[in-house]
């Protein structure tokens, strides 16, 4: 299992027990218009490719699209969703500029995710709630296998691929897909499925679009995890209640060492605020006047965790690691 379009898309259609189609017939099914403008003329055309707008045209026949047999297109479209053997410089290198155009729509067109997710939703809309979850288990299987490939690949294997993603950018797509899946319900079922299309069609230009929007289309907050690797961080998005909390901070002088306070009103940062002291049970926010309530029921894991209102900061096992940081600090000689 790789981090390809096309593999991306055979997860549905194999689940559904249905043929995936097409080269074609793949990026019409999830990036519809992105890629393919459709002519409606009548009779068969010869497919074309027009370098200037990196664009991959084609008629319709009978309801289907129709490429004119171009080879060229074929073998495009091929390296696009990542089913093409072979790596012969030209079309490569062109659907390297295809790559850079569609990531620029999407860093550009702020509606332009938001429609894609829909998009992908009306696919997982119409699922049952055991299909929903059966589909769930398949994609976070498929995101688990990815990551453990990717933990097995020496540098040169990464850098020899026909289209190379750094780490960073592997992870990130592979992270919040996983993420997605923890919010258990049909619409970030879809984002996740989403991102795992976006990073198999996008390739390492995924990370512009990456790095304007994260799994819930807002800034980037990784989860702490013991050795930093993909895996770790994706065992500790499902099981957190397996790692033992660790304070490494000397910030004693607080009641809740090194915890970012924001209003939830505004979002402002309240620790910046003047005069802010988290011994206070409420603080009043200096910019909109919103009571918040500072309290270890109010601490999430991170930022994408208080947004989504879920998987709060386990208080107790925080304040224990806090108590034993203090007194490891104290027997210092």
């Amino acid at each position: 299992m790789e981090l390809r379009l096309g593999y991306a898309a055979e997860l549905y259609t194999s689940f559904l027990g249905i043929s995936a189609g097409s080269q074609l017939d793949i990026l019409e099914e999830w990036f519809p218009g992105l890629i393919i403008t459709v002519r409606e003329r009548p009779g068969k055309q010869e497919a074309e490719y027009a370098d200037m707008e990196y664009r991959i045209y084609a008629s319709r026949d009978h309801g289907k699209l129709y490429s004119g047999g171009s080879r060229r297109i074929a073998q495009i479209t091929g390296r696009l969703i990542g089913t093409a053997k072979g790596n012969q410089e030209k079309e490569r290198k062109t659907a390297e500029l295809i790559r850079k155009h569609l990531a620029n729509l999407m860093v550009t067109d702020m509606d332009l995710l938001s429609s894609l997710k829909e998009h992908v939703y009306k696919h997982i809309e119409a699922f049952t709630d055991e299909q929903t979850d059966a589909f769930g288990e398949t994609v976070l299987q498929a995101v688990l296998e990815m990551a453990e490939n990717r933990a097995e690949m020496d540098e040169y294997s990464k850098n020899s691929e026909p289209f190379p993603m750094d780490d960073e950018c592997f992870d990130g797509i592979l992270y919040n897909a996983a993420y997605q899946l923890t919010l258990y319900d049909r619409q970030s079922l879809a984002t996740a499925y989403l991102w795992l299309l976006i990073g198999g069609l996008l390739r390492n230009e995924a990370g512009r679009v990456l790095r304007m929007f994260d799994s819930s289309m807002i800034a980037v907050h990784r989860q702490a995890s013991e050795d930093g690797t993909l895996r770790d961080k994706i065992h500790f998005l499902f099981f957190p209640e397996e790692y033992e909390p660790v304070y490494y901070g000397d910030a004693f002088d607080q009641r809740f060492p090194d915890v970012e306070w924001y209003c939830d009103q505004c979002l402002e940062h309240l620790n910046e605020q003047e005069g802010f002291d988290d011994h206070l049970p409420v603080w009043q926010c200096r910019v909109c006047g919103w009571l918040n309530v500072l309290e270890p029921d109010e601490i999430y894991e991170n930022r994408e965790d208080a947004l989504n209102g879920i998987r709060r900061s386990d208080a107790r096992r925080m304040e224990e690691a806090v108590a034993r940081r203090k007194a490891e600090h104290q027997e210092k000689p």
